[in-house]
Protein backbone atom coordinates (compact mmCIF):
# COMPACT_ATOMS: atom_id res chain seq x y z
CA UNK A 1 0.00 0.00 0.00
CA UNK A 2 2.88 2.21 0.84
CA UNK A 3 4.74 1.34 -2.17
CA UNK A 4 1.45 2.28 -4.36
CA UNK A 5 0.95 5.77 -2.29
CA UNK A 6 4.73 6.47 -3.87
CA UNK A 7 3.42 6.25 -7.05
CA UNK A 8 1.00 8.55 -6.91
CA UNK A 9 3.59 10.79 -5.82
CA UNK A 10 3.09 10.86 -2.26
CA UNK A 11 6.88 11.03 -0.82
CA UNK A 12 5.57 11.35 2.70
CA UNK A 13 4.78 7.43 2.34
CA UNK A 14 5.55 5.48 5.41
CA UNK A 15 7.31 1.96 5.07
CA UNK A 16 8.13 0.17 7.65
CA UNK A 17 8.34 -3.54 6.97
CA UNK A 18 8.87 -6.18 9.98
CA UNK A 19 9.58 -10.31 9.04
CA UNK A 20 11.35 -11.80 6.70
CA UNK A 21 14.93 -10.57 6.09
CA UNK A 22 14.16 -9.37 2.33
CA UNK A 23 10.92 -7.44 3.09
CA UNK A 24 12.88 -5.30 5.21
CA UNK A 25 15.55 -4.76 2.96
CA UNK A 26 13.10 -3.58 0.35
CA UNK A 27 11.81 -1.17 2.75
CA UNK A 28 14.77 0.43 3.31
CA UNK A 29 14.86 0.87 -0.72
CA UNK A 30 11.80 2.26 -0.77
CA UNK A 31 12.10 4.67 2.25
CA UNK A 32 15.48 5.86 0.14
CA UNK A 33 13.93 5.96 -3.28
CA UNK A 34 11.39 8.28 -1.63
CA UNK A 35 13.80 10.51 0.41
CA UNK A 36 15.39 10.95 -3.02
CA UNK A 37 12.14 11.53 -5.12
CA UNK A 38 10.82 13.98 -2.29
CA UNK A 39 14.39 15.75 -2.62
CA UNK A 40 14.48 16.19 -6.96
CA UNK A 41 10.55 17.38 -6.50
CA UNK A 42 11.89 19.79 -4.33
CA UNK A 43 14.77 21.37 -6.44
CA UNK A 44 12.83 21.34 -9.80
CA UNK A 45 10.39 23.50 -8.24
CA UNK A 46 13.26 25.16 -7.28
CA UNK A 47 14.43 25.69 -11.27
CA UNK A 48 10.44 26.60 -12.21
CA UNK A 49 10.77 29.57 -9.42
CA UNK A 50 14.18 30.49 -10.38
CA UNK A 51 14.34 30.16 -14.09
CA UNK A 52 10.73 31.96 -14.25
CA UNK A 53 11.94 35.20 -12.08
CA UNK A 54 14.95 35.20 -14.53
CA UNK A 55 13.01 35.48 -17.47
CA UNK A 56 9.93 37.58 -16.49
CA UNK A 57 13.00 40.39 -14.87
CA UNK A 58 14.12 41.11 -18.50
CA UNK A 59 10.47 40.83 -20.35
CA UNK A 60 9.36 43.01 -17.63
CA UNK A 61 12.48 45.45 -18.80
CA UNK A 62 11.67 45.19 -22.61
CA UNK A 63 8.04 45.20 -22.76
CA UNK A 64 8.74 48.46 -20.55
CA UNK A 65 10.89 50.28 -22.44
CA UNK A 66 9.23 49.28 -25.84
CA UNK A 67 5.93 50.62 -23.86
CA UNK A 68 7.98 53.88 -23.32
CA UNK A 69 9.73 54.70 -27.23
CA UNK A 70 6.17 53.91 -28.72
CA UNK A 71 4.11 55.84 -26.37
CA UNK A 72 6.37 58.97 -25.16
CA UNK A 73 7.87 61.38 -27.88
CA UNK A 74 11.74 61.64 -27.82
CA UNK A 75 12.25 58.71 -25.96
CA UNK A 76 13.77 56.82 -29.04
CA UNK A 77 17.12 57.07 -27.81
CA UNK A 78 20.11 54.95 -28.47
CA UNK A 79 20.31 54.41 -24.90
CA UNK A 80 16.55 53.07 -24.46
CA UNK A 81 16.87 50.45 -27.17
CA UNK A 82 20.52 49.05 -26.26
CA UNK A 83 18.31 48.27 -22.84
CA UNK A 84 15.85 46.27 -25.11
CA UNK A 85 18.69 44.92 -27.01
CA UNK A 86 20.73 43.85 -23.81
CA UNK A 87 17.61 42.17 -22.20
CA UNK A 88 17.25 39.98 -25.25
CA UNK A 89 20.52 38.88 -25.27
CA UNK A 90 19.89 38.00 -21.70
CA UNK A 91 17.07 35.87 -22.24
CA UNK A 92 19.43 34.39 -25.33
CA UNK A 93 21.88 33.36 -22.94
CA UNK A 94 19.31 31.87 -20.48
CA UNK A 95 17.85 29.95 -23.34
CA UNK A 96 20.92 29.17 -24.44
CA UNK A 97 22.22 27.55 -21.19
CA UNK A 98 19.18 25.75 -20.44
CA UNK A 99 19.53 23.91 -24.06
CA UNK A 100 22.87 23.26 -23.33
CA UNK A 101 22.06 21.95 -19.51
CA UNK A 102 18.99 19.49 -21.52
CA UNK A 103 21.78 18.17 -24.25
CA UNK A 104 24.76 17.34 -22.04
CA UNK A 105 22.76 15.83 -19.74
CA UNK A 106 20.90 13.59 -22.59
CA UNK A 107 24.09 12.74 -23.82
CA UNK A 108 22.92 14.36 -26.78
CA UNK A 109 25.65 16.87 -27.25
CA UNK A 110 28.89 15.62 -29.29
CA UNK A 111 32.66 16.83 -27.87
CA UNK A 112 34.59 17.29 -30.10
CA UNK A 113 38.30 16.10 -28.98
CA UNK A 114 41.45 17.83 -29.66
CA UNK A 115 44.67 18.22 -29.23
CA UNK A 116 44.89 22.33 -27.62
CA UNK A 117 47.86 24.25 -25.81
CA UNK A 118 45.10 24.85 -22.63
CA UNK A 119 47.20 27.70 -21.89
CA UNK A 120 46.62 29.60 -24.99
CA UNK A 121 42.84 28.97 -24.56
CA UNK A 122 42.91 30.40 -20.82
CA UNK A 123 44.85 33.12 -22.08
CA UNK A 124 42.42 33.81 -24.68
CA UNK A 125 39.35 33.82 -22.72
CA UNK A 126 41.32 36.22 -20.11
CA UNK A 127 41.44 38.74 -22.75
CA UNK A 128 38.13 38.64 -23.72
CA UNK A 129 36.94 38.39 -19.92
CA UNK A 130 38.72 41.44 -19.52
CA UNK A 131 36.78 43.51 -22.06
CA UNK A 132 33.24 42.47 -20.59
CA UNK A 133 34.75 43.22 -16.70
CA UNK A 134 36.21 46.43 -17.59
CA UNK A 135 33.13 48.39 -16.47
CA UNK A 136 32.96 46.70 -13.03
CA UNK A 137 36.42 47.31 -12.70
CA UNK A 138 37.69 43.08 -12.24
CA UNK A 139 40.89 42.76 -12.46
CA UNK A 140 42.23 38.90 -13.74
CA UNK A 141 45.65 37.70 -13.39
CA UNK A 142 47.23 34.43 -14.78
CA UNK A 143 49.98 32.54 -12.63
CA UNK A 144 51.17 29.54 -15.62
CA UNK A 145 53.68 26.74 -15.28
CA UNK A 146 54.52 26.59 -19.14
CA UNK A 147 52.70 25.68 -22.09
CA UNK A 148 50.35 22.72 -21.12
CA UNK A 149 48.80 20.84 -24.12
CA UNK A 150 45.59 18.42 -23.40
CA UNK A 151 43.40 16.24 -25.27
CA UNK A 152 39.96 18.16 -24.97
CA UNK A 153 36.97 19.79 -26.69
CA UNK A 154 38.12 23.30 -27.28
CA UNK A 155 34.93 25.50 -27.42
CA UNK A 156 33.43 23.12 -24.13
CA UNK A 157 36.44 23.61 -21.50
CA UNK A 158 36.43 27.24 -22.75
CA UNK A 159 33.30 27.80 -21.39
CA UNK A 160 34.31 25.84 -18.19
CA UNK A 161 36.75 28.12 -17.57
CA UNK A 162 34.68 31.20 -18.64
CA UNK A 163 31.71 30.25 -16.64
CA UNK A 164 34.35 30.01 -13.62
CA UNK A 165 35.33 33.37 -14.15
CA UNK A 166 31.99 34.67 -14.41
CA UNK A 167 30.99 33.06 -11.04
CA UNK A 168 33.91 34.70 -9.68
CA UNK A 169 32.96 38.25 -10.79
CA UNK A 170 29.63 37.85 -9.44
CA UNK A 171 30.59 36.58 -5.98
CA UNK A 172 33.80 38.15 -5.69
CA UNK A 173 34.86 40.78 -2.91
CA UNK A 174 35.64 44.40 -2.57
CA UNK A 175 39.00 44.15 -3.97
CA UNK A 176 37.54 42.76 -7.37
CA UNK A 177 40.58 40.52 -7.93
CA UNK A 178 40.56 36.91 -9.49
CA UNK A 179 43.55 34.70 -9.75
CA UNK A 180 43.94 31.74 -12.38
CA UNK A 181 46.48 29.51 -11.80
CA UNK A 182 47.82 26.35 -13.69
CA UNK A 183 50.10 23.78 -12.28
CA UNK A 184 51.69 20.44 -13.52
CA UNK A 185 52.18 17.78 -11.19
CA UNK A 186 52.61 14.26 -11.97
CA UNK A 187 51.34 14.25 -15.28
CA UNK A 188 48.49 16.20 -15.13
CA UNK A 189 47.42 19.57 -15.20
CA UNK A 190 45.11 21.74 -12.50
CA UNK A 191 43.27 24.82 -13.17
CA UNK A 192 42.16 26.57 -10.54
CA UNK A 193 39.96 30.20 -10.17
CA UNK A 194 39.98 32.09 -6.70
CA UNK A 195 38.35 34.98 -5.68
CA UNK A 196 38.27 37.03 -2.56
CA UNK A 197 34.58 37.22 -2.10
CA UNK A 198 31.39 35.99 0.20
CA UNK A 199 32.17 32.20 0.11
CA UNK A 200 29.37 29.34 0.83
CA UNK A 201 28.48 28.33 3.45
CA UNK A 202 29.41 24.39 4.39
CA UNK A 203 26.41 23.14 4.30
CA UNK A 204 25.97 24.80 0.72
CA UNK A 205 28.77 23.66 -1.08
CA UNK A 206 28.31 19.84 -1.39
CA UNK A 207 24.94 20.73 -4.03
CA UNK A 208 27.03 23.95 -5.63
CA UNK A 209 26.85 21.08 -9.02
CA UNK A 210 23.33 19.69 -8.58
CA UNK A 211 21.24 20.76 -11.86
CA UNK A 212 18.25 22.49 -9.40
CA UNK A 213 20.65 23.94 -6.49
CA UNK A 214 20.61 27.52 -6.25
CA UNK A 215 22.76 28.96 -3.03
CA UNK A 216 21.40 32.87 -3.41
CA UNK A 217 17.58 32.46 -2.37
CA UNK A 218 17.30 36.18 -2.84
CA UNK A 219 17.11 36.08 -6.90
CA UNK A 220 20.01 38.24 -6.78
CA UNK A 221 20.50 39.46 -10.44
CA UNK A 222 23.50 38.29 -11.73
CA UNK A 223 25.98 39.91 -14.17
CA UNK A 224 25.82 37.44 -16.89
CA UNK A 225 24.32 34.21 -16.79
CA UNK A 226 20.79 32.76 -15.10
CA UNK A 227 22.45 30.48 -12.31
CA UNK A 228 22.86 26.75 -14.69
CA UNK A 229 26.98 27.52 -15.19
CA UNK A 230 27.86 24.98 -12.47
CA UNK A 231 25.47 22.32 -13.58
CA UNK A 232 26.99 22.61 -16.95
CA UNK A 233 30.23 22.81 -16.21
CA UNK A 234 29.86 19.61 -13.83
CA UNK A 235 28.15 17.82 -17.97
CA UNK A 236 30.65 19.29 -19.80
CA UNK A 237 34.08 17.98 -17.07
CA UNK A 238 32.53 14.65 -16.92
CA UNK A 239 32.53 13.89 -20.10
CA UNK A 240 35.99 14.84 -20.54
CA UNK A 241 38.21 11.20 -19.83
CA UNK A 242 40.21 11.22 -16.59
CA UNK A 243 39.02 14.65 -15.48
CA UNK A 244 38.44 15.87 -11.84
CA UNK A 245 36.46 19.02 -10.35
CA UNK A 246 35.66 20.80 -7.35
CA UNK A 247 35.85 23.60 -5.05
CA UNK A 248 36.89 25.09 -1.66
CA UNK A 249 35.31 27.83 -0.11
CA UNK A 250 34.74 29.19 3.63
CA UNK A 251 32.66 32.36 4.44
CA UNK A 252 33.82 35.68 3.69
CA UNK A 253 37.05 34.20 2.84
CA UNK A 254 36.24 33.48 -0.88
CA UNK A 255 36.28 30.74 -2.83
CA UNK A 256 38.55 28.31 -5.44
CA UNK A 257 37.04 26.42 -8.29
CA UNK A 258 39.16 24.06 -9.95
CA UNK A 259 39.17 20.88 -12.05
CA UNK A 260 42.38 19.17 -13.68
CA UNK A 261 42.65 16.65 -16.52
CA UNK A 262 46.38 14.37 -17.93
CA UNK A 263 48.81 16.51 -20.06
CA UNK A 264 48.67 15.48 -23.60
CA UNK A 265 52.63 15.66 -23.54
CA UNK A 266 54.20 14.67 -19.94
CA UNK A 267 57.32 15.94 -20.31
CA UNK A 268 56.78 19.58 -21.91
CA UNK A 269 58.01 21.80 -19.02
CA UNK A 270 58.87 25.66 -18.64
CA UNK A 271 59.21 28.15 -16.54
CA UNK A 272 56.26 30.02 -14.89
CA UNK A 273 54.45 32.47 -17.04
CA UNK A 274 52.23 35.31 -16.19
CA UNK A 275 49.60 37.22 -18.13
CA UNK A 276 51.09 40.87 -18.70
CA UNK A 277 48.09 43.07 -16.87
CA UNK A 278 50.20 46.58 -16.45
CA UNK A 279 50.34 47.23 -12.39
CA UNK A 280 48.13 44.65 -11.68
CA UNK A 281 48.90 44.33 -8.03
CA UNK A 282 45.59 43.19 -5.95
Amino acid sequence: RSAKELGKGNYDAHFDATGYREIGELSETLKTAAQELRKTETLRQDLVANVSHDLRTPLTLITGYAEMIRDIPGETTRENMQVIIDEANRLSSLVGDLLDLSRLQSGTAELHFERLCLTDEIRSIISRFQKLSATEGTLVRLEAEGEVWVNADAARLSQVVYNFLINAMTHGGADKFILVRQTVSSGRVKVEVTDHGEGIAPEDLPYIWDRYYKVDKTHKRTVVGAGLGLSIVKSILEQHPGVEYGAESALAKGSTFWFSLPVADEDLEGSTLQLPQGDNSP
